[in-house]
């Protein structure tokens, strides 16, 4: 389960080039369509126009839901903070808003179309990465601590934050260079602010060991078939909350390995 972060370039160079060269520019060009929209228009013979107020209704609400999509996204904060939402969607416009009125400044007057529309939607795209990544690190490096039962984990409401009892995917520390990080997955043991302690989980072999326990697959490993075994007995390594690797957890960890791992916290 666990992977090298180190022999994966590969795989983040593909993921990047993607980003690049579709992502960006797709959400980018939502973000600006009101700006490149009429001037696609405009460049039609005969050129057109919009007419009406729905069509205007239109191509405006589309960087609306756009950004409110993207504030969802971005956003870790507990459920009852709603407002960080459309909060956080009008920022975005705004920064958007500001990006496309310095570019347009720069190519407003290129003679061709699609340098200008891949212009403005490449300024809108990178805006809108940026926020992403500073709302997701705002978030994490300001979330306050969660109380957990050490008991069996109990089915909860998802906050898009780690809790005890969860396994989660997430960079995890090497415990001989703690500078470097491997993918794996792990269970969150305790949480703090703007860090978990967790358990990690890996398919090597470890039976006959003290220091790991075998862990079935029941209820978060539903595909591999594969066998994992979980750290016990030892020091809980500390994930910021930014090296957490999804929005939600993989599953929680079975009830039998749960009461082993939660008596050694006591």
């Amino acid at each position: 389960m666990a992977r090298r972060s180190d022999t994966s370039c590969g795989g983040a160079g593909c993921a990047g080039l993607l980003l690049v060269l579709f992502v960006l520019p797709a959400v980018g060009y939502l973000l600006a369509v009101p700006l490149a929209m009429p001037d696609l228009l405009a460049e039609q013979t005969p050129p057109q126009e919009l007419h009406g107020f729905g069509q205007y209704l239109i191509l405006y609400a589309i960087p609306v839901v756009v950004a409110l999509l993207l504030a969802l996204f971005a956003g870790r904060r507990r459920a009852g903070a709603w407002w960080l939402v459309p909060a956080r969607a009008a920022a975005l416009l705004a920064l958007v808003a500001a990006a496309l009125w310095w570019t347009e400044g720069k190519v407003g007057d290129h003679p061709v179309w699609n340098v200008r529309a891949t212009a403005e939607s490449m300024a809108a795209g990178v805006v809108a990465l940026v926020f992403v990544v500073v709302v997701r690190r705002w978030d994490a490096s300001r979330g306050g601590s969660r109380g957990g039962s050490r008991d069996v984990p109990r089915v909860v409401v998802r906050t898009h934050r780690p809790a005890p009892g969860e396994i989660w995917l997430a960079m995890v520390p090497l415990r001989e260079d703690p500078a470097r990080q491997l993918r794996h997955y792990c269970v969150v043991l305790a949480v703090h602010s703007g860090h978990a302690e967790v358990a990690q989980i890996t398919t090597k072999d470890k039976d006959g060991r003290t220091d790991h326990i075998r862990m079935p697959n029941d209820g978060w490993d539903k595909a591999s078939g594969r066998a994992h075994w979980v750290e016990f007995g030892r020091t809980p390594r500390r994930v910021d909350y930014g090296m957490f690797l999804k929005s939600r957890p993989q599953g929680r960890c079975p009830a039998p390995v749960w009461r082993q791992l939660s008596r050694q916290l006591d």
